[in-house]
């Protein structure tokens, strides 16, 4: 078998190579592996009804074409040892290779290994270095927050360089070019008992047990201070944040500032089996 093998690869060596190019090719190919709702493709390369299509499980996306999920629908795209999960309202395109732009709504971003990654919105951008769970929302004023579930890498902008992910801080990506805006401890706890992207998929992540890490060493350090701390940014000059105290949501709007709000929470196993909280 051998022989005939090399004999092969000696008369014919083109058509093996390009054999290979195109197996590597789709062996890495944005495949749909799961699709909640009413999910639809735009192709920007065609015009009318053509151009729409529904998402299917299993089917290829190729770059530059448009994802957006309808109301109370996801979806979960893999390629290599990427995933990428869109939650609902969202209208988000791979641009090439590790670059993603988002217009509207959320996503969850996972990497088993190292890697680079630009993500970039109506105004704002920034890229990270390293591998980890991240996820990304949109804002009022063009640019995002970043919340790193669990990371090991560092994020950067065009204007003020790297900064290290570090899990449970919201990070919020603001301007044009870009700057890192104010950093918020949020409860990574709560975060995976009311996230959608976390737990609304039929399989869990891969990286599951290592966001399980984070959040028991942010119970140690936090000692059950904080219950949760989740934000939006209408314009460059507020935020808006959300803060759970006993497992009420209220709304608090105030000028960006690097504090952080207090309050009293369960211990560890109580609130992770305890009532669930307001999203």
């Amino acid at each position: 078998m051998l022989r005939i093998i090399n004999l092969l690869i000696s008369i014919k060596p083109k058509y093996f190579y390009t054999a290979f190019l195109l197996s590597a090719a789709f062996s890495n190919a944005a495949t749909t592996r799961y699709v909640g709702g009413k999910v639809e493709v735009i192709d920007p390369t065609l015009s009318g009804d053509e151009s729409i299509s529904l998402l299917e499980i299993n089917s290829t996306i190729a770059p530059k074409r448009i994802v957006c999920t309808g109301r109370g629908s996801r979806t979960e795209i893999h390629e290599g040892n990427t995933i990428l999960r869109l939650g609902a309202n969202t209208v988000a395109k791979e641009e090439e290779s590790g670059s993603y732009w988002i217009h509207s709504g959320s996503l969850l971003f996972c990497s088993t290994v190292p890697t680079t990654v630009r993500f970039s919105s109506l105004q704002s951008s920034a890229t990270f270095e390293g591998r980890g769970t991240i996820i990304l929302e949109t804002t009022g004023n063009g640019g995002f927050k970043l919340i790193p579930l669990e990371a090991k890498g560092y994020f950067s902008t065009a204007k003020d360089g790297k900064k290290e992910a570090r899990a449970g801080q919201l990070l919020f990506v603001v301007d044009n070019p870009s700057n890192f805006g104010d950093a918020y401890d949020i409860d990574l706890m709560l975060m995976l008992r009311s996230s959608l992207l976390i737990n609304s998929f039929p399989d869990p992540l891969p990286t599951f047990e290592r966001i399980g890490l984070a959040i028991y060493s942010q119970e140690l350090k936090l000692k059950g201070k904080y219950d949760a701390l989740i934000g939006n940014a209408p314009t460059k000059d507020k935020v808006q944040l959300w803060v759970f105290e006993g497992g009420e949501g209220f709304s608090r709007e105030k000028k960006p500032s690097k504090g952080k709000s207090p309050t009293q929470s369960k211990g560890f196993f109580g609130r992770l089996f305890g009532r669930e909280s307001k999203e």
